[in-house]
């Protein structure tokens, strides 16, 4: 008997749908309505669910999932998954397998360009036929300035490599803890490694960010961190919108902390239509795409698609994002089975 599951906005490639139903029936959300989920899920038995962003897995959906046994997420960061709430349920939850680092990365390089050759004012004033607009003003090269890494995951380090060996230039990272093969990993790119972020944003001529969005980096950029910045200096985002104070962004180059900015997240997607950006013409915005390649989005969704199968059919991958806690819940039922269900256990 085929696999039940549920689909909440398009995938990122066809080829991930025709792969899911390869092996599943398929129900398909167009949009995300979280009532309209949780009425489906609370009349039908569902074996799996996947989904990106903007939709979500919230507790109030994750109530309604007595069945469900695995559920994805569309790319490498789960903040729009109740990934704690999941674990209690017994919901295994994916996260997609690295396979879009080169397109975010080329996506964060392409942003960091166009912000330093400041290619958006260009461009609209040539369509306006301003030719003259040119006159007196420079753009800046990045050949042997200082790069500011926020992160040193495999985007950043992708980035260190175009950007360390294409233009030469200085790089920095920020990294909570540096430890032994960390360093070793750093110096084979030549990237400095340093454990203030302080640091990072005081040296650097261009910062691009590169962390998950946890509780812990929640606006962890913001107005103390913009005002250490060179006013010459750039910000780039492929990383989580929520990451940065968009506010304290907004004033930073309101008041010449900083050059410019390019972003492709934001805290709330899509953004509502008066978010304060649209009103900065600073900022170069794209929506989200940096890791959507058509390369990479072909590989990642047939991926996620037969991963999601495992996972529901009880194949140990390394994927599964809560699959210690989801161990640690296991041995903590057996061991109440066996005590009698005694809550000293817990």
């Amino acid at each position: 008997m085929s696999l039940h599951i549920v689909q909440i906005l398009p995938m990122y490639h066809p080829l991930g749908e025709e792969k899911l139903r390869e092996f599943a029936d398929v129900k398909v959300f167009q949009t995300f309505n979280e009532q309209e989920l949780i009425s489906y899920l609370q009349q039908n038995i569902v074996d799996g669910i996947i989904l990106r962003a903007p939709a979500k897995i919230t507790p109030a959906i994750l109530d309604q999932c007595e069945h469900v046994k695995a559920i994805s997420g569309a790319g490498i960061g789960l903040d729009n998954i109740d990934v704690d709430y999941a674990t209690k349920k017994g919901i295994k939850v994916l996260h997609a397998p690295k396979m879009n680092s080169e397109a975010t990365a080329e996506h964060a390089v392409a942003l960091l360009l166009a912000v330093m050759k400041d290619i958006n004012s260009f461009h609209v004033q040539m369509k306006k036929g301003n030719f003259s607009f040119r006159d007196g003003r420079y753009t800046t090269e990045l050949n042997g300035k200082t790069l500011g890494l926020v992160g040193f995951g495999s985007i950043a380090q992708t980035v260190a490599k175009i950007l360390k060996n294409g233009f030469d230039m200085n790089i920095v990272a920020y990294v909570r803890t540096i430890s032994e093969d960390r360093q070793s990993l750093a110096n084979s790119l030549g990237v400095e490694l340093t454990t203030s972020i302080e640091e990072v944003f005081k040296r650097s001529d261009a910062i691009s960010l590169h962390i998950p969005l946890t509780a812990h980096t929640k606006e962890l950029i913001d107005k103390k961190l913009f005002s250490v910045m060179k006013p010459s200096s750039v910000l780039i985002n492929t990383a989580r919108g929520g990451i940065i104070n968009e506010q304290d962004l907004v004033f930073a180059l309101k008041n010449k902390q900083l050059l410019r900015a390019g972003v492709d997240v934001f805290a709330v997607e899509p953004p509502a239509k008066n978010h304060p950006f649209l009103e900065v013409d600073e900022i170069i915005m794209t929506p989200h795409i940096g890791g959507i390649s058509l390369e990479a989005a072909k590989k990642t969704s047939v991926v996620i698609a037969e991963n999601l199968r495992k996972a529901i059919e009880g194949e140990e991958l390394s994927v599964i994002a809560n699959s210690e806690a989801l161990l640690r819940l296991q041995s903590v039922k057996e061991m109440a089975k066996y005590s009698g269900g005694k809550d000293e256990i817990i």
